[in-house]
């Protein structure tokens, strides 16, 4: 007979801040996330509850109730990474563990719980054990995925075991919510009179179709084990990593160089055989007399190619004290990502792109890939929404301009710099910019904007002069309509 265990792990967030040493979980703190157009709570410290918070509240209910407390915002990305990790650390209590995203994991114990002197002996270990990674858990074990899911979500107890063949007598209590079903369809249940997993029973399956659809009685069915759900094992990711432990400590750069390219050349050329690459590359080192230094360098592109990985190391090694060598040294690739193949053009735009790509990772590597921007065409009328500023890391290829219907400056003030009108005018006759005294030889326009009514801000019209000045200097002039008093601003400068 099959058996599943579920493990919960309801705090996952807020572990992930304990286990880094957070100070700020010792007080009342929470992990909001943004849902249904506001940002919620979703993982609080006991000191956050006692304080009247609870998960769900907005954060301006949470603040007028509790002003002092902290939050910060969910990092799927990461959390997702330790529960994998955790993923793999389950590996120790069943052959077959699959992920139960986003906060939970799936195994399967057929044949495994004896091993640990039974089913409750085996749930009080794990629990123990992720105790001491400092990870909260809660467990339910059942004959179906559905079943030991709800009852680890949904039982009184940390710990809860249905007997073989008693799933439907131990879900029965259960609110609907334990089927992992839809909110707007457990609110229309409960619009029914309908509020446990019991009151399901009574109902005739295909009326319970008819009226709320096939998901409802299909998360039934697999949780009383009537429709096949089994545990799914996924092989874990292979780890493309190589290590070199050396006789005798080394501190020369030639040589360091020559043991970061012999493991580059290994870690690339597995990736080359499974034809994936790496964005970004981590280097150990471990000194003989200080704790291990840790490099990391990354690439706008997959990159297999040793040489540049050995050549984006030089800026961190050469920062590196080592007084007296070190004798360990590990390469890891992570960011793995499958390699497309490029068709190598006749002219020298494929080679412009590489040129780019380098550039973008030299530079990311020495100032941080977060100050490395470019600028992106964005869809609006308005001068200053006509373009964005994106991460170059996530844009490695040029990105495509078309040309402007409309003729604009080479370079935009925004915000506009205002003027004083010295001789009033539309536009003005005599200006002074910047402590210069301006005089108008040539003026064309209005182009007249409306601003944009979908969004919040300034949706006022908005009037735009290309002014020639007698000094030379091309400008282009902005003022509102049918104000009050005409204000004047210099918005842009042609070439």
């Amino acid at each position: 007979m099959r058996r599943t265990l579920s493990l919960w792990l309801p705090q996952l967030p807020l572990d992930r801040r304990i286990r880094l040493g957070d100070q700020r979980v010792h007080d009342a703190f929470a992990i909001v996330t943004e849902l249904r157009n506001a940002w919620r709570l979703t993982h609080l410290t006991e000191p956050a509850r006692k304080a009247g918070l609870a998960p769900g509240l907005s954060l301006a209910d949470a603040r007028a109730i509790c002003p002092s407390f902290l939050t910060e915002p969910a990092d799927p990305s990461r959390e997702e990474a330790l529960l994998r990790a955790l993923w793999r650390w389950a590996d120790q209590f069943s052959p077959r563990v699959s992920l139960d995203p986003p906060d939970g994991l799936l195994l399967d114990i057929a044949g495994c719980a004896h091993l640990f002197g039974g089913e409750r002996d085996m749930a009080e270990t794990i629990r123990e054990r992720a105790g001491d990674l400092q990870i909260t858990a809660r467990i339910g074990i059942a004959d179906t995925k559905g079943a030991a899911a709800a009852l680890a979500r949904f039982a009184p107890a940390p710990i809860a075991i249905a007997a073989p063949g008693e799933a439907a007598a131990a879900l029965e209590a259960l609110p609907l919510a334990a089927l992992g079903l839809d909110p707007a369809l457990v609110n229309d249940l409960r619009r029914t009179g309908l509020q446990t997993v019991g009151q399901l029973y009574a109902v005739k399956s295909s009326e319970l179709a008819r009226r709320f659809g096939l998901e409802l009685t299909s998360a039934l069915e697999r949780a009383l084990g009537r429709t096949p759900d089994p545990v799914t094992p996924k092989s874990a990711d292979p780890v493309y990593a190589a290590r070199a432990t050396l006789p005798d400590p080394i501190g020369l750069m030639t040589d360091l160089e020559a043991v970061i390219l012999r493991l580059a050349d290994s870690v690339c050329g597995r990736l080359s055989e499974a034809q994936c690459g790496a964005r970004r590359y981590r280097l150990t080192v471990r000194p003989v007399d200080r704790p291990d230094e840790i490099m990391t360098i990354g690439f706008a592109r997959p990159t297999v190619a040793p040489a540049a990985v050995l050549q984006q190391f030089r800026t961190p090694l050469d920062k590196l004290r080592l007084d007296f060598g070190a004798d360990f040294f590990r390469l890891v690739a992570e960011s793995v990502e499958p390699l497309h193949p490029r068709q190598t053009g006749f002219g020298h735009e494929t080679r412009r792109e590489d040129d780019r790509t380098d550039l973008i990772s030299t530079l990311g590597n020495r100032l941080g890939f977060d100050r490395v921007r470019i600028y992106a065409p964005g869809e609006s009328h308005l001068p200053e929404r006509e373009y964005m500023t994106l991460e170059a890391m996530d844009r490695p290829d040029a990105p495509a301009w078309t040309p402007s219907p409309r003729s604009r400056p080479v370079r935009l003030y925004h915000p506009p710099e205002p003027l004083h009108v010295e001789t009033p005018g539309r536009p003005p006759l005599k200006f002074e910019w910047r402590r210069r005294l301006f005089e108008t030889a040539r003026a064309s326009g209005p182009e007249r904007l409306a601003g944009e009514w979908w969004r919040e801000g300034d949706a006022r019209l908005r009037d735009y002069w290309r002014v020639e000045t007698s000094e030379g200097l091309r400008l282009w002039l902005l003022t509102w309509p049918g104000a009050t008093e005409p204000v004047w601003f210099v918005a842009g400068r042609f070439p």
